[in-house]
């Protein structure tokens, strides 16, 4: 048996380890010059860059395992979750977690904390019942019960059951943050669930997420081709035959796509209806991600993000100083801010000059945190057309009745990505293993 994966990010370097575990010949081939994806990481003069995921769930049962399995057990930590939302000029900090420890050890700050008015407290008390109540459904990978709320988005949701400053002070800033996009673009179900992942706390690899990639690639590497990008699928009579790269036609008993679900759409031309219509309600958000290294830390003591209501005004849906992760993301003392881009201003970033993007950014950090410098020690840009899958309202529905009804609806082609599951690191991994798990089942 030979299996071609498309793709060697998170989805397709689980399925190709699942594969090569199994003893199977496999070939990931990958179109760009490093492999991990929206997990891979950079570093640069001391300091440790995630490049895409910033961050793990608690409940990231997957994912740990993987950890574990590649010797990176040891390497799990949580890190503080204390974020500042700006209102009317000025930042209004809290512990965003139920750790009791943290909110006692913080209680001045919640006794400070003015995000909400009257008014917005109840509509807030409206909403986290819900949250509370459904917290068994809002599951990344098992999410069939939760469907009932994929029908409408979060925006719609907050307003019918809250109010517009749940909206725009609680449920727009994380779901930005966590997706990049708008809440108008968030099915409600996934958006409660950002919520509910949110709150059970942060963890992070000591070294950086990058390290998870590194990690893959190594175990894989002998079955992976970098620079080697898939111009076409090719399918004949229901079945895959192989696929067309710039080197010519490779055969293959089977093919794991584990691109964008738009990037496969793209590439398997001859997708049946059944399957293409359902991955045509996949969207994605962009992201400008620009990052500063500091001498100094830029937040005070404790934080970790400053989250930006769209109603700032700001390009950015927030930024970090992620030397609060571990000792091994910036030297002692030092700073390593990450900048968020999110919606419409991505998109625009995104097409302007590396300096002109530095600049825009460094004085919109300024605007909140009057300390940031203007000649940072250095200045990282990493564009991302498709950052985040964003489960747009009726997607989780479809990719479940894709996976149930038509998914082997081409011999030998199999799916993997974020897309197919609540999009999080943890169900791109899942559906890579998932993918070579059917692949293997023939």
């Amino acid at each position: 048996m030979r299996v071609i994966v498309i793709g060697a990010g998170t989805s397709g370097l689980a399925a190709t380890l699942t594969l090569r575990r199994r003893g199977v010949e496999v070939l990931a081939l990958e179109a760009k010059d490093a492999a991990g994806g929206r997990i891979a990481g950079a570093r640069r003069d001391g300091y440790t860059m995630d490049l895409g995921a910033q961050f793990f769930f608690k409940f990231y049962d997957t994912t740990f395992r993987i950890c574990r399995e590649l010797g990176l057990g040891e390497e799990i930590v949580p890190f503080p979750f204390k974020v500042a939302i700006w209102k009317k000029g000025r930042l209004n900090p809290v512990t965003a977690g139920l750790d009791p420890r943290a909110l006692w050890r913080d209680r001045a700050d919640l006794l400070r904390f003015r995000l909400f008015s009257p008014r917005g407290m109840l509509e807030v008390a409206r909403i986290m019942p819900l949250v509370l109540k459904r917290r068994r459904d809002l599951h990344f990978i098992d999410y069939q019960n939760m469907l009932d709320l994929d029908d409408e988005s979060l925006a719609d949701l907050a307003r019918r059951r809250g109010g517009d400053e749940v909206l725009e002070y609680f449920l727009q800033p994380v779901a930005s943050c966590l997706t990049l996009g708008e809440p108008e673009e968030v099915g409600a179900g996934y958006g409660l669930a950002l919520v509910w992942y949110a709150i059970n706390g942060l963890f992070t690899l000591k070294r950086g997420i990058g390290s998870l990639a590194e990690s893959l690639y190594r175990e894989c590497e002998e079955s992976v081709r970098l620079s080697s990008p898939v111009r076409r699928v090719v399918l004949e009579g229901g079945a895959v035959k192989g696929v067309e790269t710039v080197e010519g036609f490779m055969d293959a008993d089977a093919v794991i796509c584990t691109t964008t679900a738009t990037k496969a759409l793209d590439i398997i031309p001859d997708l049946p209806e059944a399957m293409r219509a359902p991955m045509e309600k996949v969207t994605y958000s962009a992201c400008c991600h620009v990052m500063f290294g500091l001498e100094k830390r830029l937040l005070p003591e404790g934080w970790y993000a400053v989250g930006l209501p769209r109603l700032a005004g700001a390009s950015m849906a927030g930024f970090t100083d992620n030397s609060i992760k571990s000792p091994h993301y910036a030297p002692p003392g030092g700073g390593m801010v990450h900048c968020f881009t999110f919606g419409k201003h991505a998109f625009e970033l995104n097409a302007m000059g590396d300096e002109e993007v530095f600049g825009r950014l460094k004085g919109e950090i300024r605007r909140f945190i009057p300390s940031m410098p203007e000649e940072p020690l250095f200045s990282e840009i990493y564009r991302w057309e498709e950052a985040v899958c964003l489960s747009p309202p009726g997607m989780l529905r479809e990719m479940l009745r894709l996976k149930r009804d038509h998914y082997r609806a081409v011999k030998g082609l199999f799916l993997a990505g974020e897309y197919l599951n609540m999009p999080s690191v943890d169900g791109s991994l899942r559906s890579g293993i998932d993918a070579a798990e059917a692949a293997l089942r023939g």
